[in-house]
């Protein structure tokens, strides 16, 4: 005999989940937290009906209807629903390529990750970011129907797997390389300071810019603030104010990041130790990597090695696993 379930008539979700493929894409209409994790690949939120409050790597983002939060490689973050509401995820595997050296170099501007707010970003750019997003959506889903699980015959399985189209997930890719490329060529826009005059933002954001982009490319070195801001064509005491408002941090706070940016993404190899992480990342000591790495993440390196979703995966969707679990057993004779 049957039991009795009693589930929310409401609770719908598409289940058009892929096999073969690096890509995962999901739209999650439900209310729950994810726990703090990190994953190698890039994975970009965009909040439809309900925001989201995520941290990454201690900065809080509040991703409003609308908003578009790109989460860079191997950084960890914790997501807070407030409400329920759809919410669209892609996550994708850029591991093959990240060797690319200008993507690397992206991902690293970019880092811990890249907030494009819809009430501030200029209308054309969120018109051509969103589109691009949108066209993805509907290649990996193409025709996907909202399933109620009180419509769901005896012999129907909860959850289809399928295949993209042949060459989808390769448009997919491309079309997201093209995402990233806009993000990069338009960094000074979508990461500019609201504290900042907009006259001298325009003045100063082109130099600014390459010195940023220098920085990504020499993060290793022994860099001084001295030698930067001679890079930069300003004196010490101008650049250490103009840049602290483009960026929001000083330049030994954004050099260190930028290390421990990196670092998180070596991290990911478990051929490497902490120690050669330490020095292959530009630190003077494993010591100093340790403790620097520790108050930017809030955990020790080895620790944050535990929390790959590799090693501890997470559900792409809890309470839609756990739907399909109470209709498993809704059907137990």
């Amino acid at each position: 005999m049957k039991s009795q379930l009693t589930l929310n008539p409401n609770a719908k979700e598409q289940v058009n989940h892929k096999i073969n493929t690096n890509l995962r894409m999901f739209i999650n209409r439900f209310h729950g937290d994810f726990p703090p994790h990190w994953h190698t690949d890039i994975e970009i939120i965009m909040p439809k009906e309900a925001p989201y409050r995520v941290i990454c790597a201690n900065q809080t983002y509040e991703v409003e209807i609308g908003d578009i939060l790109m989460i860079c490689p191997a950084v960890i973050h914790e997501i807070f629903s407030p409400y329920p509401g759809d919410r669209m995820y892609i996550q994708a595997d850029f591991s093959g390529i990240i060797t690319l050296k200008e993507l690397d170099k992206a991902f690293r501007l970019m880092a811990p990750a890249l907030h494009i707010k819809k009430k501030t970003c200029p209308q054309d750019l969120y018109n051509k970011l969103s589109n691009y997003l949108d066209l993805i959506i509907k290649l990996y889903f193409g025709s996907a129907r909202s399933v109620d699980i009180h419509d769901i015959p005896d012999n129907e399985n909860f959850i289809t797997f399928t295949e993209l189209e042949p060459y989808g997930e390769l448009e997919i890719y491309s079309i997201l390389m093209q995402f990233i490329v806009s993000c990069a060529k338009n960094i000074s826009l979508l990461q500019g300071s609201d504290a900042v005059p907009a006259s001298a933002q325009f003045k100063n954001s082109i130099s600014l810019s390459n010195v940023c982009s220098y920085i990504s490319e020499h993060f290793t070195e022994n860099l001084s603030l001295e030698d930067i801001s001679e890079y930069a064509g300003f004196s010490k005491y101008h650049f250490e104010r103009i840049f602290r408002d483009y960026t929001g941090m000083t330049f030994y706070q954004y050099l260190q990041q930028m290390r421990i940016n990196h670092a998180q993404t070596l991290l990911s190899n478990p051929e490497l130790s902490v120690t050669d992480i330490s020095y292959q990342a530009g630190f003077a000591s494993c010591t100093a990597f340790t403790r620097a790495f520790k108050k930017s993440t809030g955990y020790p390196p080895s620790q944050f090695r535990l929390l790959n979703e590799e090693k501890h995966p997470l559900q792409a969707n809890q309470h839609f696993a756990d739907l399909n679990k109470l209709y498993n057993e809704h059907n137990t004779v």
